[in-house]
């Protein structure tokens, strides 16, 4: 990877090693040179650099509009970690935006999940479906995120790092998470089903340990959505996360429990003092199954939601950042218990702290 980038950069192209797998990794799944243009995501001359660098050195053929790696470049794709794998699944077949339904990988989740310790109200828990859980895999697949990647989760509920390790492409997954019950079922399911994958009970308020900053090149969170358990959360992520461009971070948001207000705070904070841009936001990607408590305190707002919900309605917008070459992770602050990171006004539920 680094002759290859050593070449283009010889070409006044100014690409991170981030840039440049992203690239060779949407190249090596499309045969057709005009769709893998599409799929390359980034500026059309930066594509034919690559295409005309890796025909140069004897790695890759084009004849008409299809794309052929030599045995010498399926070397290489080898040697960089770079597989030639299908993507996990396709487009969705209505949309074309969305991932198409995963039903074998989605009924392994489930029976996984089944096990699964209930969601608490002490830590304002409530999880995705399993199929809103498997679209994001799919999702991180498709943007370069998943095959060869190492992945921090801040937080778990979802069980997203089972779904991710089920795939067998991340090279590592690490889960932050604050309730020990979660953290003892995923290291069980890790240590009997042979995953790269460990969980650590950790309570965001403080720095995540020095030993995993910058160690990472993507992080999955679903933040609190008080200011400061936004802000705690994302920035947590991108302190975990390499230096430089070509890292990526994904969160949820709900207009539920955030303000329009919140969320233009939340995108100027992140694009204001951080060198990164918002590449995808996908309108309710995400849908939660009701969880038990969710009646019960709703219900303290208003008589109306007295009778629990009979299907799921709570759901929330996927975002995706990315960096760039100037990227430097911040160093995160502690924040004491006295600070109320759970609720303010726009919050449907109450803690009872």
């Amino acid at each position: 990877m680094r002759e290859l980038l050593e070449h283009l950069q010889q070409r006044s192209l100014l690409l991170s090693e981030g840039d440049l797998r992203r690239m060779v990794q949407a190249l090596s799944r499309e045969r057709d040179i005009w769709q893998a243009a599409g799929a390359c995501e980034r500026p059309f001359p930066h594509f034919v650099a690559l295409l005309e660098t890796l025909r140069d050195m004897r790695y890759l053929r084009v004849e008409g509009n299809t794309l052929e790696f030599t045995p010498e470049g399926l070397a290489a794709l080898e040697h960089w970690g770079i597989a030639l794998s299908p993507p996990v699944g396709g487009l969705c077949p209505s949309c074309s935006v969305g991932p198409a339904p995963l039903p074998e990988l989605q009924t392994k989740f489930s029976q996984i999940a089944q096990a699964r310790p209930s969601a608490a109200l002490e830590f304002e828990q409530g999880f995705l479906t399993a199929e809103s859980v498997i679209r994001r895999v799919a999702w991180l697949d498709r943007c370069g995120d998943l095959v060869q990647k190492e992945i921090v989760l801040l937080g778990d509920d979802d069980l997203l790092s089972v779904a991710l390790a089920l795939t067998g492409r991340p090279t590592q997954i690490v889960v932050f998470e604050i309730d020990q019950r979660l953290v003892d079922f995923l290291n069980d399911q890790a240590r009997h089903n042979g995953w790269p994958l460990k969980a650590y009970q950790h309570d965001l308020r403080q720095p995540l340990p020095e030993k995993f900053l910058e160690k990472f090149d993507v992080f999955v969170t679903d933040p609190l959505e008080t200011v400061e358990g936004f802000l705690l959360f994302v920035e947590q992520g991108l302190s975990a996360l390499k230096p430089g461009a070509g890292q990526a971070g994904y969160f949820g948001l709900t207009k539920i429990e955030a303000s329009p207000e919140k969320w233009r705070l939340f995108e100027q904070r992140l694009l204001g003092q951080y060198d990164l841009f918002i590449s995808d936001i996908v309108r309710d990607f995400g849908v939660y199954e009701n969880w038990p408590y969710l009646g019960e305190t709703a219900s303290q707002q208003s008589a109306f939601f007295s009778e629990n919900p009979d299907r799921p309605w709570y759901r929330s917008t996927f975002f995706r950042i990315e960096t760039l070459k100037e990227f430097q992770p911040p160093r995160c602050r502690s924040l004491g218990e006295e600070v109320d990171i759970y609720y303010d006004q726009d919050s449907i539920i109450k803690p009872r702290r």
